[in-house]
């Protein structure tokens, strides 16, 4: 278990030394965001012109949440190459070296990830503040769960990715896929309309499983149940590691039988 761990470490750890140019892609992204909040100012300006609030959000509120979904999107956005990665290693035969290893592949590519994202998360919270003080919306409370949100929203980004690599396994081809899943992405997750707005039979959406990824981290502040919203996000987490874990056992037996 020990050496296990540590080859997991060091996974982190190398990709973690490369994370300058992370740090330069993701500080470059920053940039564009204001060019974004002045667009939704004045589409979200133009769409609140005769009525006070939304689903209860104000116009402040709005775009509150659209800068955080930004900073939260711009945090992670060094993951979102994750099905392609797995992609290249099972086609590539790479994948033949990592399986002789006493390791669970998934966890290597997971521990990979958190690498990339090791200082691109960190100065996001710290915008995300700079908005919340902005807003007058700041508390330590908030501070906490935004954290642990947005954490698990990587989570579950990285999985989803995961399980549209894997399915590399018996596919010829998973990136058509995965420019579909961008598009489903977009609209399940609130990204482009915050997921408060479905109300009645359609609520249900809200606790959809890519709501976790952006609506919960960019909205958990405005929730009376912060611990709930936490809790959906780990029980989801929880059932796409049991898929994950199925997946990959039953994708390297299919590897090896085919003579991968």
């Amino acid at each position: 278990m020990e050496v296990r761990m540590k080859k997991y470490l060091a996974s982190m750890k190398i990709e973690y030394l490369n994370s300058k140019e992370y740090f330069i892609s993701f500080v470059s992204s920053i940039f564009y965001i204001p060019i974004t909040i002045i667009v939704y100012y004045f589409l979200w300006k133009f769409i609140m012109k005769e009525q006070a609030d939304i689903a209860g959000m104000n116009f402040d509120d709005v775009i509150a949440y659209f800068m955080t979904i930004l900073v939260v999107k711009n945090s992670i956005s060094n993951t979102m190459a994750e099905t392609y990665y797995i992609f290249q290693d099972i086609n590539s035969g790479n994948i033949d070296t990592l399986i002789t290893k006493p390791i669970y592949y998934p966890l290597t590519r997971f521990c990979i990830s958190i690498g990339r994202v090791v200082i691109s998360m960190p100065l996001g919270i710290v915008f995300w503040i700079a908005v919340q003080l902005y807003f007058n919306k700041f508390s330590f409370a908030s501070l906490g769960y935004f954290i642990i949100s947005s954490f698990l929203g990587f989570c579950l980004m990285f999985q989803v990715l995961c399980i549209l690599g894997l399915l590399t396994f018996w596919l010829k081809s998973v990136l058509s896929l995965r420019d579909i899943f961008w598009y489903i992405l977009a609209i399940f997750s609130g990204e482009v309309v915050p997921l408060a707005f479905f109300s009645g039979k359609f609520e249900i959406i809200q606790h959809n499983p890519l709501a976790g990824i952006y609506y919960i981290p960019a909205n958990i502040i405005n929730s009376n149940n912060m611990k709930a919203l936490i809790l959906e996000q780990v029980i989801y987490i929880v059932i796409f590691s049991i898929i994950i874990y199925f997946m990959w056992r039953r994708g390297i037996k299919h590897y090896e039988s085919q003579g991968g």
